[in-house]
């Protein structure tokens, strides 16, 4: 368990005040402050999460009426009097019930894990009656974006290599990514996939958008001398170093960036720390001109291989900004 530490901000300054009683006697009050720790059992669903330690997975059905939940919340049954409910084993693949939502921005729990998918996915589709498990989606082709998780697709159980105890020791990932040879595989672990080096996208060169590549190369050129000039945009930059190949159905640049500055050259240099692509090069014009890359991951107008890339991205939406803040 990480360290609690409470903000400065949160702290209430020393000192005493006075506050009047409900008797109408005056009260003297000082402020103080209070942190509980505590630890709690899953009780009734330890015996799920003891079984996707050992990479299992399991439901209970009841004996009277056949429903089956998933997880296995509770051994008896709420809709028949509370009656037994047996152990079953599920399978380890399943169907995405409706289209999943991708979490761009997270609470403050989840900081760090962002882009991520999360979806109901239906297990026991052979039974008459089951609950669906909300779980995790991942894909080995990239981050999560739209078109990937969408309702009726089929997914393929994946476990953690290492796990706890925990719904985060499992996801999903769509069958048609997982190689043929382990689509049966059960369990079938995180280490057997490849989730760090993703095939990057078919791209169609267009011919059509060769003008539009030629007009970015010149705003990026000039953005680079701009922001020699804006001081924000130097600080954007400062204690960075990247340098982030692009591929665009018009034509390929790469990104470096060093020194507080920032360099384009008209090609994808032999060494990346990553490779973006996008389809059209106006992607990149529009977010020059007060536009958003990370509106056009969301959007699906941009293919990012990692979380990592996309921790990239903030830094380069503000570089516009804090050129025009500068009146560079």
């Amino acid at each position: 368990m990480s360290e609690m530490v409470l903000r400065p901000e949160f702290n209430l300054p020393k000192g005493t005040s006075e506050v009047l009683g409900k008797d109408g006697k005056t009260y003297l009050q000082f402020n103080s402050s209070m942190a509980t720790l505590y630890q709690q059992t899953y009780g009734e669903h330890s015996r799920f999460f003891l079984a996707l330690r050992d990479a299992k997975l399991i439901g209970s059905k009841c004996t009277q009426c056949g429903q089956v939940m998933v997880s296995a919340a509770t051994w008896n049954c709420p809709f028949c009097n509370f009656a037994e409910m047996k152990e079953v084993v599920l399978p380890h693949k399943g169907i995405l019930a409706q289209t999943a939502p991708i979490t761009i921005f997270p609470s403050q729990s989840f900081i760090g894990q962002a882009p991520f998918c999360r979806g109901y996915v239906d297990i026991a589709t052979q039974e008459k009656v089951a609950s669906f498990l909300p779980s995790r989606l991942r894909t080995t082709t990239g981050i999560p974006r739209p078109g990937v998780f969408v309702k009726g697709i089929e997914l393929k159980l994946v476990f953690k290599d290492k796990r706890e105890g925990s719904i985060l020791d499992i996801f999903w990932v769509p069958m048609k990514e997982i190689p043929k040879k382990l689509r049966n595989k059960a369990p079938l672990f995180e280490s057997e996939l490849n989730f760090e080096n993703p095939k990057l996208p078919k791209l169609k060169i267009n011919k059509n958008l060769k003008p539009v590549y030629v007009k970015l190369l010149q705003s990026l050129n000039e953005m680079s001398l701009k922001v020699l000039k804006s001081p924000r945009a130097q600080k954007d930059l400062a204690g960075k170093k990247y340098r982030i190949g692009v591929k665009t159905g018009g034509g390929d640049f790469t990104f470096i960036i060093e020194k507080n500055k920032m360099k384009v050259e008209p090609k994808v240099a032999k060494k990346t720390d990553f490779v973006i692509v996008a389809n059209n090069p106006k992607t990149f014009n529009d977010w020059i001109n007060d536009g958003s890359l990370t509106d056009a991951v969301i959007e699906g107008k941009l293919w990012l291989p990692s979380r990592e890339a996309f921790i990239f991205l903030p830094m380069l939406d503000r570089l516009p900004r804090s050129i025009r803040r500068d009146g560079v």
